[in-house]
């Protein structure tokens, strides 16, 4: 599995796992049916909003990816939660933890960010951001990765308990994303970590179990914990989410179990559904509850730029996202034609959303709606889309059927393999002539293969001359809108005999 798959499945595992617990938190299990989203419950909020569990998580992640590790800019951008509601679907902030709120309080006064949270915090509100540290600083030893943890708990909880229960997450999601597949191994091994850890180093800093003694001690005491039964207290919550993860076979398995535990639902939720998104991907997530989340641009931009600290095993390059390169639309030249008389215009781009290292095009790991709400930024009515099924799965964008409509853009499919001819020749002129005229009538057309190149490139030249250019005008016409494209042989043999007989 590729290692986009895994940090974005954390991400949106977290929020959707988060999202889901919100209509359920403080029930008991027993008023917990199958669950789904619904719009009422403890929050009454609409279906697809996270909680602050969420909303600190990416506050985390952008002060990670942004300046690095810095507790004194963590401690800014939780108080531009608060205040300002950043990281919120629709600016609204609402279950702020008591212990959370004393420590933004704190931090507020001028208290040092490493000490604003108070020793006898011993809820999850720094269990529920924690994530972020192990998705971005991958290259950090696990001495280190425990280090930062500690100090990023105590920004607002100061627990022992809090600081073990942050460096023990942690240190799993490492082994999870690094592709460790025995779950009961991972945790046996994560917890010898922290047991030599603060046996030669205790928790400096810790008000409450700086040496080494009290910190194993305090180390034995959480992994011994018998609750397990998802309250608000951070041992229980990490036992839940454990134990949920523990036992499923699939993400969705995850939280479902997650929420039916009852109690604090979207926090047991989201950290489990944290480690299930790490370990099965983002592909195993639901698309409609990724798809299904408030203001998904927000995470969106955040998972894009966490990628994009990854590098492909190819060619050693950054991986190419919505974010970094939003979509192209090549406009073709349509003077000589009738094309353009209404206003109409014919592009070329490659398969929206796509995740897929190309050989001639590099890594792309994007986002679907993303590209489709970029489509029609740029005007497009209507995308041919010439890949075939198998591309499709390949290229993880099975969706595309779903998405591309949903945002307006119509999606027509004449499958093409690649990189040879139509099939079908009488079908595929028809094909042609038919958006012809759509475009005579204003429309706007993008044409797509996986690449963008050859597909593409031998329909839009197929167009231009069913539309009365000449061969060789009709080729340049797509060289120059669009480098590299229509370079296979037999495609341009059969630009040059259109009509096809």
């Amino acid at each position: 599995m590729l290692l986009p798959e895994r940090l974005e499945g954390a991400v949106y595992g977290h929020l959707c796992g988060d999202a889901l617990g919100v209509p359920y938190e403080f029930q008991p299990p027993d008023h917990i049916g199958a669950v789904e989203w619904r719009g009422h419950g403890s929050h009454d909020r609409p279906p697809g909003t996270w909680s602050d569990d969420g909303a600190l998580m990416l506050a985390l992640l952008d002060s990670l990816l942004t300046v690095g590790f810095d507790t004194a800019d963590q401690a800014l951008r939780a108080l531009a939660w608060r205040d300002e509601g950043a990281y919120a679907p629709g600016g609204l902030v609402f279950d702020i933890g008591t212990a959370t709120s004393q420590a933004l309080h704190q931090l507020r006064s001028g208290t040092p960010p490493e000490e604003a949270g108070g020793v006898d915090a011993k809820g999850n509100g720094s269990l529920m951001r924690i994530l972020p540290l192990a998705l971005v600083c991958r290259g950090v030893d696990d001495e280190g990765l425990v280090d930062m943890a500690v100090r990023a708990s105590r920004v607002t909880h100061g627990s022992a308990e809090a600081q073990i229960a942050c460096a023990l997450y942690v240190l799993i999601v490492g082994r999870l994303l690094r592709g460790d597949a025995d779950r009961a191994d991972v945790l046996a091994d994560s917890v010898a970590c922290l047991r030599d850890h603060l046996g030669r180093n205790g928790l400096p800093g810790s008000k409450e179990a700086a040496p080494a003694s009290e910190a194993l001690t305090a180390l034995d005491d959480f992994v011994a914990w018998p609750g397990r039964r998802g309250s608000g207290r951070v041992v229980d919550s990490f036992w839940s989410a454990w134990d949920a993860f523990a036992a499923a076979a699939d993400y969705a398995g995850v939280v479902v179990r997650a929420v039916e535990y009852g109690h604090d639902t979207d926090t047991t939720a989201a950290i489990a559904g944290g480690l299930a998104g790490a370990y099965f991907g983002v592909h195993d997530i639901p698309s409609g509850w990724r798809f299904g989340l408030r203001d998904r641009r927000i995470p969106q931009e955040l998972a894009d730029r966490l990628v994009e600290t990854d590098v492909s095993d190819w060619d050693g390059k950054p991986w190419q996202t919505s974010h970094r390169r939003p979509l192209r639309v090549d406009f073709l030249d349509l003077d000589g034609t009738d094309l353009a008389t209404d206003g109409g215009r014919v592009g070329m781009t490659f398969l929206p959303g796509k995740r897929y290292l190309g050989y001639y095009t590099g890594p792309h790991w994007r986002d679907l709606v993303a590209d489709a709400i970029r489509l029609r930024e740029l005007g497009v009515d209507i995308l041919l889309l010439l890949v075939e099924d198998d591309e499709l799965e390949r290229c993880r964008v099975t969706d595309v059927v779903d998405v591309l409509p949903a945002q307006g853009v119509e999606l027509v499919r004449h499958p093409i393999a690649d990189p040879r001819l139509p099939a079908d020749d009488r079908a595929y002129r028809l094909l042609l002539a038919g958006l012809a005229e759509r475009v005579r009538k204003g429309a706007t057309l993008a044409i797509a293969c996986r690449g963008g190149l050859d597909r593409a490139g031998m329909t839009s030249a197929c167009l231009l001359r069913e539309c009365g250019l000449e061969a060789d005008t009709a080729i340049d016409r797509v060289h120059a809108a669009r480098h590299h494209t229509l370079t296979m042989l037999e495609q341009l043999r059969y630009v040059r005999a259109w009509p096809p007989t």
